[in-house]
């Protein structure tokens, strides 16, 4: 009876020592998987900046090209006339 009692103490610590290693592997994994979402939420942040920027900068070349257009145009009739 002594001798079950200990083995199954020690295949309970067995088990109880796999347990915390793979419980430790799991949070290595976690704080992983948490830095890499982190980072990516970063990348994101700057690509929308980056859509914004391009945006605002697409607009204004437009509406400078539209300036731009009118004055070779202007300019275009009074050398014909």
């Amino acid at each position: 009876m002594l001798g079950e009692k200990e083995e199954v103490e020690r295949e309970m610590s067995n088990q109880l020592q796999k347990l915390e290693a793979e419980k430790q592997e799991l949070q290595l994994l976690v704080a992983s998987l948490q830095h890499r979402l982190a980072s990516l939420e970063e990348g994101k942040k700057d690509a929308e900046r980056s859509a914004v920027r391009l945006q605002q900068d697409r607009k204004a070349m437009k509406k400078t090209l539209n300036k731009v257009s009118g004055l070779l145009f202007y300019s275009f009739e009074e050398d014909l006339f």
